[in-house]
C-alpha cells in the first residue's frame, strides 16, 4: 500500500491538474464527502455527472488494486475494503467532448474501542475547562493554557521536580513530582494545591496514569522498581507490585482493565513491558522487545537493543500498543564484530508496536524513525489511522500513517525537547516544548481528515515567568538535548542527551576502540559537576567538558563547533592540550550545564528520614578497615582531581586505550549514586556491586574482600548502595558502631572478621595503600 504522504501528493496534484484544464472540458463530476468506513464493511459512493455531451464513460480505481474499465454511466460503485488504511480513490470521466477526473483518499478504520485510554504524560488537556497544563521540571511549577485564547492563565508553583500531570474524573489536577517523590492536588478552579500525598523516600515516581474508569490511579516508582495503585479521589496507596528494573512509563486501558509499564532502562538482551491485570494487580505479560542483531547497518537502518522506553501509546481499536525509545547497536566496535561505530549505526530511534491480543510484539511493523533521536510520545487521532510521536532530540513531531507505520509528515521548529502531547477535538495539537519553556500549538485538521499533508503553526505559548535555570546552563541543556544542530550530529540521530537523558546514563557498555578508547560503560553525569571530580571519562582522556568537542565531530558525525582555524592553533585539536573553554559559546554552555549537575539521585536504600541503615553503618566500619577511603576519598568519594590513575586487576586488552596513547589505569570513579548505575567497572563486567568485590576482583586486588564474611560483606555492599552524596554523621563516641572505628580498625588492613585478628600496623597500611596506587599486585599482609 502507497504511503500517506504519497497519496495525499497524489490526490493534490490530480485535483491540481484537474483544475488548470477545465476550462477545455464540458463535463463535470463530483462526489459528496463521505464518512471513513470500516473494515469489511460496504461503503457506497456516488458520483454526480453535469454538463455532459453525449454517452459518459466512467472508470473507477478504488486505490486497493480494484479497478474497472470504461462503462456508460457507471455512476455508483459499493465497495468493500478487507484492510484498514488511506486509499487514494481516482474516479475518470469522459464524454464526446474530454474528460475530467475525481480524486480523494478514502480512510478505512478497524472498530473503535469505547472510551480513551490513560498514560503518564507532562501535558494533560482538560476538555470541560478548555485548559492545557504542563508540568515545568526545573521551574517546580504547574502552567495553565487556555486551549481557545492560546494563552497562558496562570503558572502555579508546586514541590520540587514535577514530571507528570493528570486529571480525575472530579476535575482534580494530580501532579507527580520526582525530586519531592510526593504527588500533589491541585483544585482546577481556583489553582490551589489543596493537598500532598508523601510517597516512598527517594523512590523516583516517574509516571502517572488514572484510570479512565476513575477507580485508581497508578504510580511507576523508578528508583525501586514498582507501581502503586493508588485510591482516586484520596491518592492514598492501596497497593503496590514489584516489577524490578526501571519502571517510567505507564498506561491504562479505555476500560481501565490492563495497565501497561515500561521498563526504561533494558537488560543485556532485551526491551521491556509489563502488562498487569487491573483486577489482580498482578503481572499477567511481559512483553519481550528483542534485540535486532541480524538486520544490515545501512545508513537507513542498523542493529541495537532496544532502550529508552519512555511511554505506551494504547491505540484507539484497542489492538495495538506503540512504545517510542531507542536502539543501541551494542553489536558493533573494533573489539565486537571489527566495525567501527558510525553516526547511522550507534544510536536509532524506534517505535516498537506490541500486538495486545497476542501479548508479543510485532517486530515485523518495528519503526525505525530515520535521521531522528529519542521519540518519547505517541497520540493517536480518534480514528487511530495516524500517530503522533514526539521526538525530544529532533525538536520535531512525526506523523505516521499507523496503518502501514509509514512516514507522513513532520511539524518542525516545535521548540527544544518536545514531550508531551495532547489532541483536541477542534484538531488542534499542543505540544510540550519542555526545553523551551514553551507549548507549540498547530492546526492539524487536514492530517486528521486526511485532505492533505497542510499544518499550520498557530502558537508558541509561553510557560514559565521567571526562569530558574542560569540562562547559560539552560542553553547548553538546550544544546545537549537538540541533534537537529548540524554541528552537534550530521544526520540527527545523536546528542549528549542519546546516551545522557536528562544527564544520567544509559546501562549500556559502548565499543569506542574506534575513537582510541575501548570497552567503556557510560558514565551517569549527575553530581559530577562537569570536572568538579578531575579528568572525566573512565580513562581521564578529557580534563575539560570543551574537550566532548572530539566526540561529536567523531562519533556523532557533527561538524563541531570548533572551527578548522581554532582547531589549527598550538594542540586546541588535543585531549588535554590547550585549552578549548572559551573558545565556543556551545562548547562553554553545555560546560555550564554540566557544571550545574551538582547533586545525586538520593538513595532508596537508606531509611525513609534519609539516615543510614543499620547495615549502612557497619558497611561504613568495614568500608573504612579495608582502607576503601584511600582512592575513593573526600565528600566526592575519588581521587580523580589528583589525575590518579589505578589498575585493580581490571584493565584488559578489551579495555583499549587512552585516547589513543597507552592505558595504563582507571580514572577512580566516584561512589555516590553508584546504587542507580549498574552494570559496574569501566567495562560494565560486573553485573552487581557483590561481583565488583567479589568476582572482579582477582587476588583482592580492589579491597581485601575475601576475608569478609558473608554477613560483613553484605554491611560493605549496603553501605555503598546507600551512598549518595549526603553528609552522614559518624557514630556518637560509646555506642557499638563507634567502636570499630578506633585506630586500629580504621588502619588495620587483615580483615579475618574479629577484632583480635586485626593487628596490621600503620606502617603495612601505608606501603599496601601505595602499592594500590601503581596498581602493583600484592597478597594479603601477615
Amino acid at each position: 500500500m502507497r504511503s500517506s504522504r504519497r497519496i495525499l501528493g497524489l490526490v493534490g496534484g490530480i485535483c491540481w491538474a484537474a483544475a488548470w484544464t477545465a476550462e477545455a472540458r464540458a463535463v463535470t463530476a463530483s462526489i459528496p464527502e463521505r464518512a471513513p468506513s470500516l473494515v469489511g464493511e460496504p461503503v457506497t459512493f456516488d458520483l454526480t455527472i453535469g454538463d455532459a455531451v453525449g454517452p459518459v464513460q466512467v472508470r473507477w480505481d478504488m486505490g486497493d488494486e480494484t479497478r474497472t474499465e470504461f462503462m456508460v454511466d457507471d455512476v455508483q460503485q459499493v465497495h468493500t475494503y478487507a484492510a484498514p488504511g488511506h486509499y487514494p480513490v481516482l474516479v475518470t470521466v469522459k464524454d464526446d467532448v474530454g474528460f475530467t477526473s475525481v480524486a480523494f483518499v478514502h480512510t478505512v478504520h478497524r472498530p473503535l474501542v469505547t472510551g480513551n485510554a490513560a498514560g503518564s504524560t507532562d501535558l494533560v488537556y482538560d476538555r470541560p475547562n478548555a485548559k492545557v497544563y504542563t508540568a515545568n521540571y526545573e521551574n517546580d511549577s504547574v502552567s495553565v493554557v487556555d486551549v481557545n485564547a492560546l494563552t497562558k492563565l496562570a503558572e502555579v508553583p508546586v514541590a520540587r521536580g514535577p514530571v507528570g500531570v493528570a486529571l480525575t474524573a472530579q476535575g482534580k489536577l494530580w501532579v507527580l513530582h520526582r525530586d519531592a517523590h510526593a504527588l500533589s492536588i491541585i483544585d482546577t478552579t481556583s489553582l490551589a494545591v489543596e493537598s500532598e500525598v508523601m510517597l516512598p523516600y527517594a523512590s523516583q515516581p516517574m509516571g502517572l496514569a488514572i484510570s479512565p474508569t476513575g477507580d485508581a490511579a497508578y504510580v511507576t516508582l523508578m528508583a525501586v522498581g514498582k507501581l502503586l495503585k493508588l485510591d482516586a479521589a484520596s491518592g492514598a496507596v492501596v497497593a503496590e507490585l514489584s516489577l524490578g528494573g526501571t519502571p517510567r512509563g505507564v498506561s491504562v486501558s479505555h476500560d481501565g482493565a490492563q495497565i501497561y509499564v515500561t521498563r526504561f532502562l533494558s537488560g543485556d538482551s532485551h526491551g521491556e513491558v509489563a502488562r498487569i491485570d487491573a483486577a489482580t494487580f498482578q503481572v499477567s505479560t511481559r512483553f519481550e522487545l528483542a534485540a535486532d542483531t541480524t538486520t544490515e547497518d545501512t545508513d537507513q537502518q542498523g542493529r541495537g537493543l532496544p532502550n529508552y522506553l519512555f511511554s505506551v501509546g494504547l491505540s484507539p481499536d484497542g489492538l495495538f500498543a506503540w512504545v517510542p525509545g531507542k536502539k543501541d547497536n551494542i553489536f558493533r566496535g573494533p573489539f565486537r564484530d571489527q566495525l567501527a561505530l558510525t553516526d547511522d549505526n550507534t544510536v536509532r530511534p524506534l517505535v516498537a508496536l506490541l500486538n495486545v491480543a497476542e501479548g508479543v510484539e510485532d517486530v515485523a511493523r518495528r519503526i525505525d524513525l530515520d535521521d531522528r533521536n529519542l521519540p518519547n510520545q505517541v497520540v493517536f487521532t480518534p480514528l487511530g489511522d495516524y500517530a503522533f510521536v514526539s521526538v525530544a532530540g529532533s525538536a520535531l513531531v512525526e506523523v505516521r500513517d499507523t496503518y502501514t507505520g509509514e512516514f507522513v509528515t513532520a511539524l518542525k521548529e516545535t521548540g527544544f525537547a518536545p514531550r508531551g502531547l495532547a489532541l483536541t477535538e477542534t484538531d488542534r495539537l499542543f505540544v510540550h516544548a519542555s526545553l523551551s519553556r514553551t507549548v507549540a500549538v498547530y492546526d492539524v485538521a487536514d492530517i486528521v481528515s486526511s485532505h492533505d499533508l497542510i499544518t499550520k503553526k498557530l502558537a508558541d505559548i509561553p510557560t514559565v515567568a521567571a526562569e530558574k535555570l542560569d540562562v547559560q546552563v539552560l542553553r547548553g541543556k538546550q544544546l545537549f538535548f537538540n541533534s537537529e544542530d548540524v554541528r552537534m550530529s550530521d544526520q540527527g540521530y545523536i546528542s549528549c542527551a542519546s546516551c545522557h537523558f536528562d544527564g544520567a546514563d544509559d546501562g549500556r557498555v559502548w565499543d569506542f576502540g574506534s575513537v582510541g578508547e575501548g570497552l567503556r560503560n557510560t558514565v551517569s553525569l549527575l553530581g559530577r559537576r562537569g570536572t568538579g571530580h578531575g579528568n572525566v571519562n573512565w580513562s581521564g582522556s578529557f580534563d575539560e567538558i570543551q574537550d566532548t568537542d572530539d566526540n561529536i565531530r567523531d562519533l556523532f558525525g557533527g561538524k563541531g563547533f570548533l572551527s578548522a582555524e581554532q582547531l589549527a592553533v598550538g594542540t586546541v585539536a588535543t585531549p588535554r592540550g590547550d585549552k578549548k573553554a572559551g573558545l565556543s559559546p556551545e562548547l562553554d554552555a553545555l560546560a555550564a550545564f554540566l557544571g550545574s549537575l551538582d547533586t545525586h539521585h538520593p538513595s532508596p536504600f537508606r531509611n525513609a528520614d534519609g539516615s543510614l541503615t543499620q547495615d549502612g553503618v557497619a558497611g561504613r566500619v568495614i568500608f573504612k578497615r579495608l582502607g576503601c577511603g584511600f582512592c575513593h576519598t573526600g565528600a566526592d568519594g575519588t581521587d580523580s582531581a589528583g589525575g590518579k590513575l589505578h589498575d585493580v586487576g581490571t584493565v584488559k586488552a578489551s579495555s583499549g586505550m587512552r585516547a589513543g596513547e597507552p592505558l595504563f589505569g582507571i580514572d577512580t570513579p566516584t561512589l555516590n549514586g553508584v546504587w542507580e548505575t549498574a552494570p559496574y567497572l569501566h567495562d560494565g563486567s560486573a553485573p552487581t556491586l557483590r561481583d565488583v568485590l567479589v568476582t572482579a576482583n582477582p587476588e583482592d586486588r580492589h579491597a581485601f574482600t575475601s576475608a569478609l564474611s558473608e554477613a560483613e560483606l553484605g554491611q560493605l555492599i549496603a553501605y555503598v548502595q546507600q551512598l549518595d552524596g549526603t553528609v552522614d554523621l559518624e557514630p556518637s563516641e560509646g555506642d557499638g558502631a563507634g567502636e570499630e572505628t578506633s585506630e586500629e580498625g580504621l588502619l588495620g588492613c587483615s580483615v579475618a572478621g574479629g577484632r583480635g585478628d586485626r593487628h596490621a600496623p600503620l606502617l603495612a597500611f601505608a606501603l599496601v595503600a601505595g602499592l594500590m596506587t601503581f596498581g602493583i599486585r600484592r597478597g594479603r599482609p601477615a
